[in-house]
């Protein structure tokens, strides 16, 4: 298992080695028998299996070697069916290898990839920090009863603030004209529903940025940071499974990232926080803090400032916690 045959693209690959045979006859047919089963192929073509009696077409196979010292390949079922359980075991101790080279090349490939995604992690972690600590002044502002009450309208999609009012003038007129309710007391006037304000970026009080930024990225990125490409090989498989799969997760979790970053960025406007007021918001404290976001508005610059990519991996330090 020390040689590599992961560069078998098409079945000329198999073809060109030298003791490969396309067709050979197995015991009862012949004396020769299965010896090793020694790595997958998967092609885009269907090829026959190397089983004189079989020749069954498959795209997925295993070049495996016989008695003689030949090789040539079979199907799953193929194999299965006219080696029992000895290719069955075989074959998935070279599946399990296969697994374990898959997934050592994932994660020493993210370990190379980490110098070019440092100015990235680093604005990340710019902007988290800016975002909470928004989040921070904002709820000394509305208080913790209102932010419960915000939290629970976004994990409800309730972005559309609406109120209740009577019809009056020529909507009650139409509303009569168009049903057959007889007109009663002006007390009994039918109500409509009316949007008052619709708020923006309600996934950022949504999410646990926390566990999203921090425990799923950028810590993971910050031990992985630490690791030498050789060491990967000789960890343990558990540890190998877990980081692999975490690998294999991280260009979703950038995108979620920066899905809510974004969404932050939509919540903490002026005009967005001041609709906060129609959920019971204090109008006073939350004036001054519009107002500082209007000024913060005027001096924002298209281009964001310069961040030094070099701590963009540093043990990460949360000004306060935050209660999410």
């Amino acid at each position: 298992m020390d040689q590599d045959y992961t560069h078998f693209e098409s079945y000329e690959d198999l073809l060109a080695r030298e003791g490969f045979r396309p067709r050979l006859e197995f015991h009862p047919q012949g004396e020769r028998k299965m010896s090793d089963v020694l790595w997958p192929y998967k092609f885009l073509e269907k090829v026959n299996c190397g089983i004189s009696v079989c020749r069954q077409l498959h795209y997925h196979g295993y070049l495996i070697t016989t008695s003689d010292g030949l090789e040539t390949g079979i199907g799953v079922d193929c194999g299965r069916k006219y080696f029992g359980l000895k290719f069955t075991r075989q074959r998935q101790r070279v599946d399990q290898e296969v697994a374990r080279r898959q997934r050592i090349r994932a994660v020493k490939g993210m370990i190379d990839q980490l110098p070019a995604m440092v100015s990235t992690l680093a604005q990340i972690k710019a902007d988290y920090q800016d975002l909470q600590d928004q989040k921070q002044r904002l709820m000394g502002a509305i208080g913790p009863g209102i932010y419960a009450a915000l939290k629970q309208r976004a994990e409800k999609d309730g972005a559309k603030i609406t109120r209740i009012v009577r019809l009056i003038g020529k909507d009650l007129e139409a509303y009569y004209a168009t049903t057959n309710k007889p007109k009663g007391r002006q007390d009994d006037a039918p109500h409509r529903e009316e949007l008052i304000a619709t708020l923006e970026g309600l996934a950022f009080v949504r999410a646990r940025m926390k566990d999203v930024l921090i425990t799923n990225l950028l810590e993971p990125l910050q031990a992985l940071s630490k690791c030498k490409p050789d060491e990967v090989g000789q960890w343990k498989v558990r540890e190998l499974q877990k980081t692999a799969k975490w690998v294999g997760e991280v260009p979703q979790n950038l995108i979620k990232v920066q899905e809510l970053i974004a969404a932050g960025r939509r919540f903490f406007t002026s005009e967005n926080i001041a609709n906060l007021v129609h959920i019971g918001a204090p109008a006073g404290p939350l004036a001054q803090f519009v107002a500082d976001l209007k000024t913060e508005e005027q001096k924002r610059t298209i281009t964001a400032p310069a961040i030094s990519p070099v701590r963009a991996l540093d043990s990460f330090e949360e000004k306060e916690e935050i209660n999410e």
